[in-house]
């Protein structure tokens, strides 16, 4: 478990003890807005499956990205999160919203599972945690469907998401890269972190050695490990790195790629690491012929229209 999810529910405690004498023996009656997401990752989840359960984001997303989604995303109040990530939870608000769940995604440890049992306890509001894996999205589509009453939509999703993670299993090997996170490219995943999983699951090999997480790094750190690809999410590092000779010249003098995957609505990697990384092992699965089923997830999750599924580019 992290550090911050784990800080988070430990400094929540006190608060809740308060906040939970508040709640009367009866949930709201009518199934809208009655779910609150203790996360980013369990939000989108909760977006996917049954959107109108959502009380309100424990970040909004930025206007970009709410300009991509249904009009329901931009009225949904910021809550802050009571996991981890973003401004933290107002408790006393939170138990003020009377939910009747409260849905976190994500670690499943045993040290996790004991302290959200002590949130749920002094909340009085049911916590259910979800095994946030990637392999397991499908498994997690199902659960939250089941804990939601939602429709036979949420089911097709988990079908579709199930087919995707096969293919992407399967996808022949690939380059070896370093992830570059941010607008200036120096920080990120090193390997086995959960923020280069989508691409490392795929058969890429992450160049970038010497941790487990997210962490800073040199330029010359960078031009040492020598990578074929450098991948980013960032519009604004991908500009700046596209005729810059230390980001793109290979040690051989060959012309390093340059690869720049969509962020928004939400990243198709990371940020946040949750069911919208459906869309990066899909492109990866088979860059060439990915488009419709970027499309077909996008619609589902999201509510997107097919015309605004952004598309990965190779920046020259």
């Amino acid at each position: 478990m992290t550090t911050t999810r784990r800080a988070a529910l430990m400094g929540m405690g006190g608060a809740l003890a308060v906040s939970a004498c508040s709640r009367g023996p009866s949930a709201v009656a009518v199934r809208t807005r009655d779910v609150v997401a203790a996360g980013a990752p369990a939000a989108l989840l909760v977006w996917a499956v049954a959107r109108e359960r959502l009380a309100g984001w424990p970040r909004k997303p930025a206007p970009a990205a709410l300009a991509m989604l249904p009009a329901l995303a931009a009225g949904l109040p910021e809550l802050g999160a009571m996991a981890s990530g973003g401004r933290p939870a107002n408790l006393e608000a939170i138990a003020a919203l009377k939910p009747r769940l409260v849905i976190d995604y994500g670690d499943t440890d045993p040290e996790y599972r004991a302290l959200a049992q002590g949130m749920q306890t002094r909340l009085g509001v049911d916590w259910h945690l979800i095994d946030g894996a990637l392999t397991r999205i499908p498994a997690a589509i199902r659960e939250a469907a089941r804990l939601l009453d939602a429709g036979p939509t949420a089911g097709e999703l988990a079908d579709e998401a199930e087919a995707v993670l096969d293919r992407w299993g399967r996808a022949p090997s690939g380059p070896g890269f370093y992830y570059a996170r941010g607008a200036n490219g120096l920080e990120t995943g090193f390997r086995g972190a959960l923020a280069t999983e989508v691409l490392e699951g795929a058969g890429w090999t992450n160049v970038a050695e010497g941790s487990r997480d997210i962490g800073g790094v040199t330029r010359e750190q960078v031009a040492a490990w020598d990578p074929e690809v450098i991948v980013t999410l960032s519009p604004a590092f991908a500009e700046a790195a596209r005729a810059d000779p230390v980001w793109r010249r290979r040690r051989s003098g060959g012309r390093r790629r340059l690869l720049l995957l969509p962020d928004r609505p939400f990243g198709w990697i990371d940020r946040p690491p949750s069911i919208n990384r459906l869309l990066g092992c899909a492109w990866l699965a088979d860059p060439e012929g990915s488009i419709l089923t970027a499309a077909s997830l996008s619609r589902r999750m999201y509510g997107m229209a097919p015309s605004e599924i952004p598309r990965p580019s190779w920046i020259a």
